[in-house]
């Protein structure tokens, strides 16, 4: 009977996400692509849109502003979703330019949606779909994390460094490296060749070896053996000053320069 049941909620979970995306498609996925990398966003719109032509901003665009603009972001998962709910009926039954919660600089590209017809169950629907898109393009396009445990072993066999990334899910600098740093080729290649990455949400997890948390996002550093931390830094960076900062600790670790205070 418990194995019935299993199969039917995940079913009932398949039907949900399937149900989700296929309202999200019909009546958004003409105009709005899922996913472009930010820092080909970033140069398309101070180009004028005239690389990409774009017809409307990106799926995860939107999915990121929902999360930070609509309710309370510090709130949980279930409230925000409420807020979100009501604002996408308010909003695309209803367009408005002057309620947008895009930046000036992002939808003056774009002319006004025409209205929709989005109903109260479809709504609700779209609203997670729309909430975790976000963070689903970034697992899919950005570096793999591990476990500490798993980071550890792996850090271990393949002679690399432990690197935690110190976030909590609110955080606004924690999200811009996670969209303009940490999917971008030339930093997972070099987190790839001598790095393994755990992430830790530092409001509920604890960080090893004594680590306080600096803040976010922060970084720690630890050798490969899980007994010293090689250095730990807090604070945002462009992809540039995040790659001179892992050449810099791969520096550290082959001379052997360990942080001793915290």
């Amino acid at each position: 009977m418990k194995f019935i049941s299993s199969i039917l909620v995940l079913s009932s979970m398949l039907l949900f996400a399937n149900s989700a995306e296929e309202i999200f498609k019909t009546q958004c996925g003409t105009c709005h692509v899922d996913y472009i990398p930010q820092s080909k966003l970033l140069v398309n719109y101070k180009n004028n849109n005239s690389d990409l032509n774009l017809s409307a901003p990106t799926l995860t665009e939107l999915s990121f502003r929902l999360r930070d603009q609509v309710g309370d972001r510090k709130a949980d998962k279930e409230s925000q979703l409420m807020e979100i709910e009501d604002f996408l009926i308010n909003y695309v039954n209803r367009p408005d330019r002057n309620r947008t919660i895009l930046p000036k600089n992002v939808i003056s590209h774009f002319k006004t949606m025409p209205p929709q017809n989005l109903t109260e169950d479809d709504a609700e629907l779209l609203s997670e779909y729309m909430f975790d898109f976000s963070e689903k393009m970034i697992v899919e396009h950005s570096v793999k994390r591990y476990s500490y445990e798993e980071a550890l072993a792996k850090a271990k066999k393949e002679n690399k460094i432990v690197l935690i990334e110190g976030y909590i899910p609110f955080c606004r600098g924690c999200i811009k490296m996670d969209r303009e740093v940490f999917v971008e080729e030339e930093v997972k290649e070099a987190l790839n060749k001598g790095f393994v990455v755990v992430k830790k949400n530092v409001l509920i997890e604890k960080l090893p070896l004594g680590l306080k948390s600096l803040g976010t996002p922060s970084f720690y550093f630890i050798d490969n053996k899980g007994k010293e931390v090689i250095d730990a830094l807090q604070g945002i960076g462009t992809v540039d000053e995040f790659l001179e900062m892992l050449s810099s600790v791969e520096e550290s670790a082959e001379e052997k320069e360990f942080v001793k205070e915290f």
